[in-house]
């Protein structure tokens, strides 16, 4: 516990050396002229290293909340550490829960269920339960939904920001009821029939578009690697089904699609001409007070990164940088008091473009039906001497409440 604390705080003073030793002064010289291409190669490659430290803090926080659920776990399964056994006898279990929380070990079949699954993408703990394989497949367990979540968190930052999901057993369209009115009281005078207008309700529908990836590697690579080639390949699979699932999130027609929040939020400022596209400061105070403050406790902010870029570069009149990094302990960095979430699927800064969103993410759902299946089979490619893989998920996404989330449009030129 405390080695991992001590590369959180180790990775997060280093990042803040970078931005104070290198980026600050790029940013300077990029204040006052053009850069050189030199100079340009430089700040993209610091800029990468930066948010790759970003990337590297989230996954030490993630590695010490499964260190602290595998040790309770451990000793407190049987209600009494003492009727457990020894103390070197709890470590060692602890561990092999560990392993399977890593997604390391094998030696538990885990089916989750819906509460469960809602608790891994919020990263809550939950206590495991041993399930049954259906008859006639391959069911994935923990080990390959840890796998598909992971790389939705890294590379989708809607689900990074709270997106809230719900799991079904089927596929079928589930239709959800919507307030979209709340109705409005009338003055009642006296003796006078009593006034107003009635609610009005809506509904909301979720699909399952499938997404998937079929894989065939030679049983000669499968038996003489010096890599566990078949777990890279699940895990492979599990993030490029991931990437196309997170950009529908960001930009999906809500057309026999998930409706991603480009096409599903309203604007809440538009940005100034001339300037590029880019936001000044007022502009994100503007952007934050145009959601109503009923979802500001839960806000956060979802960017791309070359939106992030433009606020991090900009300065008040004196010089100063209006945006610091946190350089704490690896938690999101912070804008305006709301955290801040990377997604690479939002537009770059730009005229017209949709480069920033600000709200409450919980408001957005996500449909799966059932986890991620990760299937192989020594038949499918006998021809060639082939192992073959598949991966398959369906999945839908909808914004359930228009007021909770609002974006940014780039200015006219």
């Amino acid at each position: 516990m405390t080695s991992i604390q001590e590369r959180i705080k180790s990775l997060a003073e280093e990042q803040k050396r970078a931005w104070e030793n290198e980026g600050k002064p790029l940013a300077d010289i990029a204040a006052e002229r053009a850069l050189t291409a030199d100079e340009r190669t430089k700040f993209e490659a610091l800029e990468r290293a930066y948010n790759d430290y970003d990337d590297r803090m989230t996954l030490l926080v993630q590695q010490r909340t499964i260190e602290e659920r595998a040790a309770n776990f451990a000793g407190n399964l049987l209600g009494n550490r003492s009727a457990f056994g020894s103390a070197a006898d709890v470590a060692q279990f602890a561990s092999e829960i560990r392993g399977v929380l890593n997604g390391d070990t094998k030696f538990l079949e885990y089916i989750p269920d819906a509460n469960e699954v809602r608790a891994i993408m919020h990263a809550e703990a939950r206590a495991l339960s041993v399930g049954t394989a259906l008859a006639g497949g391959n069911t994935v367990g923990q080990t390959y939904l840890a796998q598909l979540i992971q790389p939705l968190r890294q590379f989708s930052g809607i689900f990074a920001a709270g997106a809230y999901v719900f799991v079904t057993e089927k596929g079928d369209t589930v239709t959800l009821p919507r307030l979209t009115s709340f109705g409005a009281a009338a003055p009642a005078p006296e003796a006078t029939q009593i006034g107003g207008t009635d609610p009005t309700f809506g509904q909301i529908s979720f699909g399952a578009k499938g997404y998937g990836e079929f894989v065939g590697i030679s049983t000669e690579l499968v038996q003489d690697s010096l890599i566990d080639i078949e777990s890279l390949t699940n895990k492979l699979i599990g993030e490029n089904i991931s990437v196309l699932l997170g950009q529908d999130l960001a930009t999906g027609s809500g057309v026999n699609a998930p409706q991603g929040i480009a096409s599903a939020t309203t604007v809440g400022v538009t940005g100034a001409t001339g300037v590029g596209g880019a936001p000044t400061w007022d502009n994100l105070i503007d952007l934050q007070e145009s959601v109503l403050a009923p979802y500001q406790a839960n806000a956060a902010w979802v960017a791309s990164n070359s939106a992030v870029a433009s606020i991090r570069k900009q300065k008040d009149g004196s010089g100063r940088y209006l945006w610091e990094p946190n350089g704490l302990n690896g938690a999101p960095s912070t804008l305006l008091g709301a955290p801040v979430f990377r997604d690479p699927f939002i537009a770059g800064v730009g005229v017209g473009a949709k480069s920033l969103f600000y709200g409450d993410f919980s408001r957005y759902w996500v449909r799966t039906v059932g986890n991620l299946r990760i299937e192989r089979s020594d038949h499918a490619l006998f021809g060639t001497d082939q192992v073959a893989f598949r991966g398959k998920l369906r999945a839908d996404g909808r914004l359930m409440d228009a007021s909770a989330i609002k974006h940014f449009a780039g200015g006219a030129s």
